[in-house]
């Protein structure tokens, strides 16, 4: 990349410049002594950018990387992690950063490989990364060989990858939330039909059935909060009382029960949008999944569903983008959309003679109280003796790691975190060799490992960095792997009476920072409440924020919102976060500097893998990466 051959990146939308006066207001600079923000300081406004270079879009459609060390990174840019184990792990923090940028990416300690120490181990399996897909891949072979010896290194100070969690205690209440992936499919039966469903959900042990709780102390008596914090977003906007947030004229609550008529959508977009949703007319052919897979989400709108409405690719990209598709409809393949029940392709599913209708309609979500690091929690506690006390899956929630336990010399299955990999490499011939040598950096050394076999569960971007001696044709399939950052951001509150007196347990809004956040019904564990649902009580609400540039070309998109997503510090989406809430719910009653009692924000740089068309299937009759890869 030229140094003339950039663009610069915008801020993202409602990122606000504060006066002081403004930010005391806010409660920018209120001084508070909260549990949850044990070591750091509640920043104020201008605490510290990127510190090398101003981020700049990509002009090289296979770049992944830009022409920054973005290194240099400090806590300020983190922000507050929250109490309990997770307290220094919430999402990729500076330290991550710094590490994965300067030893992998920009390459800093590859002429240093020779002079690592040798750790003298030797595995029958090491896996690199200790997210769910690490986790499983080193359960199944130790399920399958109990006695085999395992080596999982991660670069986080904790493991699950994007399935960890944030903690709060605010005024006595215990608060749990999800830094990213949360979510699991029940009734089982019904999750299989539909192919949501794993082994893993017998292997784990986790129940069969869930029982949800139900609000308590309502001015609003029926007010209808959901299940979960997904299906509300669209595909089940029926399951909550929504309140869409138009700054022309506030709040419009469950506009699709009444056909949008008091949006300030023109008569032409709410015929469109209401098409979108009531199309139910699959295409019967044979090859529709490759057909599907052969077109933009927009292209399949504009050219088979008939919606030619930019309003609604507005409305439903950030849905899209937030439940897994990673960006929007004008780069999501049609497939994609259809694999997250978007409006038009989800008909493709149905299947009348079968019983088979929306899927929507006959699975709901389980969320555990810090999403899908339960998962995560499970899985090392079945692999890891003594990772944690207890048996009982409330236990296994509510106890603390036992990271002491989870390294131990003897134990067939060993995790070791802060642990970067840098380089894997065959000894030898690639196609005779016995052993691959893996280097790793932990606490500032350099050491290599040898083991008989290895997964690489890390990220193409990553994995092409990583393997020194394979082939190019599957180099060349890494690079064609493009991923779209996510910021979760959960929001500590001291009390939620603004959404009872407004009547909706979830918020929609289209101008500003941010789009999403809601209530949600938690699930009972082993009979217990685990969080309380009541308005005057402490809750937390958690935002998925995707940053969307329609029109920039894929996969620059990609890299540029990436760099939109890491030249925020934390100031910046404090300050955002408390004006979007103040604009929006102080009406109500809302004070931020009385009500908020924290936030914590999770950057996820490479949140998830993009699917343009061909992703899937391949195109012009060569096969697909995804594919070749395996």
């Amino acid at each position: 990349m030229h140094e003339d051959d950039h663009e610069t990146v915008p801020r993202p939308e409602g990122i606000p410049a504060l006066s002081r006066r403004e930010a005391d207001l806010l409660g920018m600079n209120a001084a508070i002594s909260r549990r949850d923000f044990v070591g750091m300081t509640l920043l104020g406004s201008g605490a510290a950018l990127l510190a090398a270079v101003a981020p700049g879009a990509m002009s090289t459609a296979s770049a992944q990387t830009v022409n920054a060390p973005l290194t240099g990174l400090d806590a300020s840019w983190t922000g507050p992690g929250g109490i309990g184990d997770y307290a220094a792990s919430n999402g990729n923090t500076h330290e991550v950063l710094n590490t994965a940028h300067g030893r992998l990416r920009n390459g800093d300690l590859m002429a240093s490989l020779d002079a690592a120490s040798n750790t003298g181990e030797t595995f029958d399996l090491l896996v690199v990364g200790a997210g769910i897909s690490g986790l499983s891949s080193a359960y199944t072979f130790h399920h399958q060989r109990p006695n085999g010896r395992v080596l999982l290194l991660d670069q986080h100070p904790v493991f699950g990858g994007e399935a960890k969690q944030n903690e709060f205690e605010v005024d006595g209440v215990h608060l749990w939330a999800p830094q990213g992936s949360t979510g699991m499919v029940f009734p089982l039966n019904r999750a299989k039909e539909h192919n949501f469903f794993s082994d893993f959900y017998d292997e784990l042990d986790f129940p069969r059935e869930f029982e949800f709780q139900q609000p308590r102390n309502l001015t609003t008596r029926e007010l209808l909060v959901p299940g979960d914090m997904w299906g509300p977003m669209h595909i089940q906007w029926e399951a909550a009382d929504v309140g869409y947030f138009f700054e022309s004229k506030g709040f419009v609550k469950n506009m699709w029960r009444d056909g949008l008529r008091h949006t300030p959508w023109s008569d032409k977009e709410r015929l469109d949008f209401m098409t979108a949703e009531l199309f139910r007319t699959p295409n019967r052919r044979p090859d529709w999944e490759r057909w599907l897979d052969s077109m933009t989400y927009s292209q399949y709108l504009r050219d088979h569903a008939g919606v030619d409405c930019p309003a609604f690719e507005q409305y439903i990209s950030p849905v899209t983008a937030a439940m897994g598709c990673g960006l929007g409809s004008d780069v999501i393949s049609a497939y994609s959309a259809f694999n997250y029940m978007a409006p038009g392709p989800v008909a493709q599913g149905r299947d009348l003679v079968k019983g088979l209708a929306d899927p929507a309609d006959q699975v709901y979500l389980v969320t555990l109280p810090g999403g899908n690091a339960s998962i995560a929690r499970r899985l090392v506690q079945k692999m890891v003796p003594g990772s944690f006390k207890g048996k009982r899956l409330s236990e296994l929630l509510l106890d603390r790691i036992h990271f002491a336990a989870l390294d131990r010399p003897g134990n067939a299955v060993r995790l070791r975190l802060s642990s970067t990999v840098v380089a894997v490499k065959h000894e030898g011939d690639p196609a005779r060799a016995k052993r691959v040598t893996v280097w790793y950096e932990r606490g500032g050394r350099l050491y290599r490992v040898s083991a008989k076999g290895v997964v690489l569960a890390s990220q193409q971007h990553v994995n092409r960095h990583l393997c020194r001696d394979i082939p190019q044709a599957l180099l060349d399939a890494m690079a064609t792997f493009h991923h779209a950052p996510m910021l979760t951001v959960n929001v500590a509150l001291r009390n939620w009476r603004f959404l009872d007196k407004l009547g909706i347990s979830c918020a929609r809004w289209f101008e500003g920072f941010g789009w999403w956040t809601g209530l949600r019904r938690n699930v009972f564990i082993d009979g217990r409440e685990t969080m309380p649902l009541d308005p005057n009580k402490p809750v937390v609400l958690t935002q998925y924020n995707p940053f969307l540039l329609p029109g920039l070309a894929f996969p620059q998109q990609c890299t540029s919102a990436r760099m939109q997503l890491f030249g925020l510090s934390f100031a910046d989406i404090e300050a955002a976060v408390r004006a979007q809430f103040t604009k929006m719910f102080s009406s109500a009653g809302f004070d931020a500097s009385r009500d908020i009692a924290g936030i914590t924000t999770n950057r996820w740089g490479h949140a998830y893998a993009v699917a343009p068309p061909g992703f899937f299937f391949g195109r012009n009759g060569q096969p697909a990466p995804r594919d070749l890869l395996r």
